[in-house]
């Protein structure tokens, strides 16, 4: 597998993707594309150093671009161009998902930014009542050391820093241990995940219509399709699901019976290979089927964003009104018993 030795920005990826796409349906070949784009001085040097220098070296069109920067996924669709020739749609398509989680990713930081600057006002509330006022009110005689509201302001600010903590190694310790799992472990265990889980079989099941679709519609059959895939990078998705899957085919298996093994794809993802398989028209039906699923992708994730502000928010102001109830309720209690 080449090196990924570049981390270019997401937008000088897009804007580099957007000068290949218009020169190559415009005629030029890759290598004219490059010169004119090193003319135009307008792009990441970076970028087209690692094109050039690349093909120049005789590595491949995809192995250039996980150098440049773009995924490993985004590299497995170029490989997978080679075969079914659409290259500048190819292209489009990386281009277009670019342009939705640059999108989505930028929606997401203007709604999160403001409640979590409250989260940590909240945090920062609580260390100074800690630290400052509960000492005075303690030393007042005002308060009953013992009250539950006491204790939460002496230890509530050490319990929320260390769940934050916690939690925060949890996911990172779950994250190195998957990274050290086989490739197809990892989708079943992200596809199980609560909330996200969904999602993430549904962006499979898009990314394998729209390849698979792809392949079928230029007449190449099932075993052909899997035998190429399974030359890709070895460490994709792509290539493992294959190679299982070749192996079933060999021992006289169904396709469509496989697929529902497998929980990180949609279970009507096989329901349409199936039918598709019928009626002879896999390719057109797999390729309006991941046009679908992107939408509803859009969809989803833009309504889940509109739901995180709020959601936060409330988060925020319940924590809020436990400060003020902890910090006046055991005065109040103690002028209450006085005026008794």
């Amino acid at each position: 597998m080449p090196k990924n030795k570049h981390k270019n920005t997401a937008l000088m990826r897009e804007q580099f993707l957007e000068m290949m796409i218009s020169l190559l349906e415009n005629g030029f070949s890759l290598q004219e594309s490059l010169a004119v784009m090193q003319r135009n001085r307008q792009f990441s040097p970076e970028i087209l150093q690692c094109f050039t220098s690349g093909l120049a070296k005789g590595g491949t069109f995809a192995e250039c671009f996980y150098q440049a920067g773009f995924t490993l996924q985004e590299m497995t669709q170029v490989q997978l161009a080679d075969v079914h020739g659409n290259v500048v749609t190819t292209l489009k398509n990386i281009l277009n998902t670019m342009q939705i989680l640059r999108k989505q990713k930028k929606e997401l930081s203007k709604v999160a930014t403001y409640p979590a600057l409250l989260f940590i006002f909240v945090i920062t509330l609580l260390f100074a009542m800690r630290f400052f006022l509960l000492p005075s009110l303690l030393q007042s005689g005002m308060i009953d050391t013992s009250h539950w509201s006491i204790l939460l302001i002496t230890y509530g600010p050490f319990i929320m820093v260390g769940m934050i903590v916690v939690i925060g190694c949890l996911f990172g310790g779950g994250w190195w241990y998957s990274r050290q799992q086989p490739v197809i472990w990892r989708a079943v265990f992200f596809a199980n995940l609560p909330l996200v889980g969904f999602l993430y079989k549904m962006f499979q099941t898009s990314y394998f219509a729209l390849e698979w679709g792809k392949m079928f519609k230029q007449g190449l059959e099932a075993r052909q399709i899997l035998a190429f895939m399974a030359t890709v990078n070895p460490h994709s998705l792509v290539a493992s699901l294959a190679k299982e899957l070749n192996n079933a085919l060999s021992q006289g298996k169904s396709l469509a019976e496989e697929l529902e093994h497998y929980t990180f794809l949609l279970p009507e993802f096989s329901l349409i290979i199936l039918q598709g398989e019928v009626k002879g028209k896999l390719g057109e039906e797999l390729l309006l089927y991941s046009q679908l699923l992107t939408k509803r992708i859009v969809e989803k994730v833009e309504g889940w964003i509109q739901w995180v502000q709020p959601v936060v928010f409330l988060v925020v102001a319940v924590l809020i009104m436990a400060i003020y109830i902890a910090m006046f309720l055991p005065m109040y209690e103690n002028i209450g018993g006085i005026m008794e």
